[in-house]
């Protein structure tokens, strides 16, 4: 069993930040370099990154506020404006999707959305192993009680599951399918619809551990997203592929 440790931090710097920022760069200089085989410029990926991050953050605080704590939103409606508390992961996806579409349809200069799209979901995985780290050294997503070999003793000394370092290591196998599917060309969308076909049952599975979620008819909402993006993933490598063939 994992033993339980504060979140280490360097004076105002904490683990989960650095972690972050070691995503995004990480994540950021994958991206780059497969982007830059569409002949896709790094200052147009860096800007592509900062709409991503910037409509994926505000995505993620209001969809916390709204879709994963109403009650406490309605008590309190000025911690919509507490951009720095809550983040939820489906709404970064949902808001990094709208910041994405916005770029494409207001900044791209080289390549096509496709190209760009693609790149990105390559290289998202890479960069969510640390991001998940980030979350297992905070342990912000406690699962329910366990004697699963890999569970974490919280502060009562309940051994719970750490869901944010099963997800980790989870992105890792993603990582490494990639890196091993990568070595070909493959065609526009492919990663992206890979991604999503192989994220979604495990995060719909792990859900289930969850122990603070609010849920809606049984389910959570990342449950329900996920459901979504399983299928979006299938259909969206069906109609890919089918224009390869056209």
């Amino acid at each position: 069993m994992i033993p339980y440790f504060e979140q280490p931090h360097l004076g105002p710097i904490h683990a989960f930040g650095a972690l972050v920022v070691c995503a995004i760069y990480f994540g950021s200089n994958i991206l780059e370099r497969r982007a830059a085989r569409y002949g896709i410029f790094a200052k147009t990926v860096q800007q592509f990154v900062t709409w991503i991050m910037v409509g994926g953050f505000i995505g993620a605080h209001l969809i916390d506020r709204f879709v994963y704590f109403p009650k406490e939103t309605l008590r309190d409606p000025l911690t919509i404006l507490k951009v720095w508390q809550g983040i939820s992961s489906f709404g970064g996806f949902l808001g990094g999707t709208i910041g994405g579409v916005m770029f494409f349809r207001m900044r791209l200069r080289e390549g096509t959305p496709w190209q760009l799209t693609d790149c990105f979901a390559y290289a998202f995985p890479f960069g969510w192993i640390f991001g998940r780290l980030g979350c297992f050294t905070a342990f912000d997503h406690p699962g329910s009680p366990t004697h699963f070999f890999l569970g974490q003793h919280d502060a009562n000394g309940i051994v719970r599951h750490n869901l944010g370092f099963e997800e980790a290591l989870y992105s890792i196998l993603i990582a490494l399918i990639f890196a091993a599917l990568g070595r070909r060309q493959r065609f526009t969308g492919f990663y992206l619809a890979l991604f999503l076909i192989l994220y979604t049952p495990f995060r719909f599975a792990v859900d289930f551990l969850r122990v603070v979620d609010v849920r809606y008819f049984g389910f959570t909402p990342g449950q329900y997203g996920c459901v979504a993006l399983f299928i979006v993933g299938v259909v969206l490598l069906i109609v890919r592929a089918r224009a390869v063939d056209e």
